[in-house]
């Protein structure tokens, strides 16, 4: 049995920021007989190390997709990372570089120890907001 303090450090760490973005892709690979696929595809969330992918495509884990980004027309290399079905006939298919390439999503990650109480943190500069109504004198 775990104490409160204990699962404190029990917490997952991941391995690098991670960004919601919405990035076009054409993801190709072979499914099992061998038979290429290529399906459009875009990212729900992107990191150094790969993202996560909403795709209609059956793929299982461990499977080697290529990535090919249709606005810069680079190409990745990935394995898939896990598989879960979401609604409409979709996967959430989280994917891994590789190699990472934090360069291939054309987005600056925030530092690791990154939060929004960060004082780099547009949060942190909101000014304080004032009564909408005027005090009565």
């Amino acid at each position: 049995m775990f104490v409160e303090t204990e699962r404190d450090d029990l917490r997952l760490i991941r391995r690098t920021q991670r960004v919601l973005a919405r990035i076009r892709l054409n993801v190709s690979g072979k499914n099992n007989d061998k038979t290429s696929f290529e399906e459009e595809s875009f990212t729900i969330a992107v990191s150094a190390g790969g993202g996560l992918l909403q795709m209609r495509k059956a793929v299982q884990k461990g499977q080697c997709l290529s990535l090919l980004q249709v606005k810069t027309g680079q190409q990745a290399v990935c394995t898939v990372a896990n598989v879960e079905t979401i609604e409409g006939g979709f996967a959430a298919v989280r994917v891994l570089f590789v190699e990472p390439q934090p360069e291939f999503w054309h987005i600056v990650f925030p530092p690791a120890d990154w939060t929004p109480r960060h004082a780099d943190s547009k949060f942190k500069k909101r000014p304080l907001q004032q009564n909408a109504m005027p005090a009565s004198a």
